[in-house]
């Protein structure tokens, strides 16, 4: 699986992860929003992680990540690697920032989709690891964010 490092929105590579984010969080009411989503391009599937920094009343910054790795048949594979991924990309802020971190999870609550089958277990995956989490259709950070960031920048883009 080739992982590629964290960079800004205009491409520009991330040095040090935390550090970057610390810079970004200039006031105490700033959240850090995480959320991955997936795309099967031929024999592989790409994803893409959305970190965004929220300043109310202001807007926010956003850093991305992009990976690629060999097909999954199986959505629910699919999406719990999405969850890991959002997971890794918040685990390393946890202990070093004291700002609202908040996974989002790109599963649906409504039944009439096949991810719903699955959203309780990702949700619980992510509190488990002490994360706030939010489901579709508040999860906007993975299913609007890392959802364009995988669907329409490309598959080397971010």
């Amino acid at each position: 699986m080739a992982r590629t490092m964290w960079k800004t929105l205009s491409g520009e590579p991330v040095g040090d992860f935390v550090q970057s984010v610390r810079g970004l969080l200039r006031r105490p009411d700033c959240v850090v929003h995480v959320g991955t989503d997936s795309q099967v391009m031929g024999p592989r599937v790409h994803f893409a992680t959305a970190l965004a920094v929220i300043t109310p009343g202001h807007g926010g910054r956003l850093l991305c990540r992009r990976e690629r790795a060999a097909h999954m048949p199986a959505l629910a594979q699919r999406l719990f690697r999405e969850a890991e991924l959002s997971i890794d990309a918040a685990r390393p802020l946890q202990d070093q920032i004291s700002h609202r971190i908040v996974v989002h999870v790109d599963a649906n609550i409504d039944v009439r989709h096949r991810s719903s089958r699955y959203v309780h277990a990702l949700a619980g995956m992510v509190r488990g690891f002490g994360f706030e989490v939010r489901v579709k259709p508040e999860s906007w950070c993975a299913s609007r964010v890392a959802d364009h960031l995988v669907r329409f920048l490309g598959p080397h883009a971010a």
